[in-house]
């Protein structure tokens, strides 16, 4: 409560009033109105010491009078306190205790703050209060964990061929770090928490299998040899001689074998054995070059291939496809 000059006035004055008519009660021996009188000395006497700022429970003094005792109060000393925090040194001049300090000098303690003394201790001519702000951060760190990529093979594909059949995903390590920080330093720092997703392998599906471009100009479906490789002109690089002559063509059902006892398969064909013996490997391709049945293997013989009739006959994979080839003249070269 704020009390101004003239009320602090009003209240000495009837302090002393209540004094001057105490003194007169007891020379006219009159106990009672001395009774009452000294309780409004008392009371009058606490209004101006609350008004002069001193506590009601402060350093008591007795008072005896004529058969009646009574109480007054004296202010605490105050002390001269030195106060270090938030990088600052002052001081303020206060009684109490340490918090009383504190408040005195508008000072606010947090929690995890560190203080060199206690809160309640009382106050001295050495008191000194030292307060460390205390700040603790919590920070997550992200690292990402790189995917391997791995290969599987495949012999039914060519070289040169890839699909990607399963993606990547990169992993991840979430860490949580609690960082304590006195007054702005960083003096720990603690992993309180970490988090791992694994990543996920790509997968890559390579092709093996070996492959020659005159696979895709030939009617053979036997796989050419890397070394049989043609010229400018389309003629094999690699072969011992060349014949030329009349082809036909035909089919068989499917798992037939051939006279040498191979399956007869598209790039398998009969010849004269005794001309061309079987398990020769041949470059056929018509003499204008309109058509290649590519690379193949003597396997099968017949009669008009026996008698002369025709040099070479070409299997096929259906009736149609033999029909559609017909009777062509066709360089038969013998690869080496």
């Amino acid at each position: 409560m704020d009390i101004n000059n003239n009320d602090r006035r009003t209240f000495k004055n009837s302090a002393e009033n209540c004094k001057k008519a105490l003194k007169s009660l007891r020379s006219k021996g009159s106990n009672c109105a001395a009774m009452i009188c000294t309780v409004l000395i008392a009371a009058a006497a606490g209004a101006a010491l609350a008004v002069d700022d001193v506590p009601l429970d402060a350093g008591l003094v007795s008072s005896v009078g004529t058969g009646n005792a009574f109480k007054t109060f004296a202010p605490l000393k105050k002390y001269d306190v030195k106060i270090s925090v938030d990088g600052k040194n002052f001081g303020v001049q206060c009684s109490g205790t340490v918090k009383d300090a504190l408040d005195a000098a508008n000072v606010t303690v947090h929690e995890d703050d560190l203080m060199n003394i206690g809160l309640g201790e009382a106050l001295n001519e050495n008191t000194e209060i030292v307060i460390n702000r205390v700040d603790i951060v919590e920070e997550v760190q992200v690292e990402t964990i790189d995917y391997a990529t791995k290969y599987r093979e495949d012999d039914t594909r060519t070289i040169g061929y890839t699909e990607t059949v399963v993606n990547g995903e990169e992993g991840e390590v979430e860490t949580t770090v609690r960082n304590i920080y006195v007054d702005g330093e960083l003096v720990s720092s603690a992993v309180i928490d970490k988090d791992i997703t694994e990543p996920v392998d790509e997968v890559v599906v390579v092709g093996t299998k070996e492959y020659n471009p005159i696979d895709d100009i030939s009617i053979s479906q036997l796989d050419a040899p890397l070394d049989l490789v043609l010229d400018e002109n389309g003629v094999p690089l690699d072969y011992s001689k060349v014949l030329t002559g009349k082809s036909c063509a035909y089919s068989a059902k499917p798992g037939a074998l051939t006279a040498s006892g191979r399956k007869a398969v598209v790039g398998t064909v009969a010849v004269d054995p005794n001309i061309i013996p079987y398990g020769t490997e041949l470059y056929i391709e018509t003499t204008d070059g309109s058509a290649v049945y590519g690379y193949a293997i003597a396997a099968d013989t017949g009669t008009a291939l026996t008698d002369g009739l025709i040099l070479v006959d070409l299997f096929m994979g259906s009736y149609e496809e033999s029909c559609e080839w017909g009777a062509r003249e066709v360089n038969i070269y013998i690869l080496n």
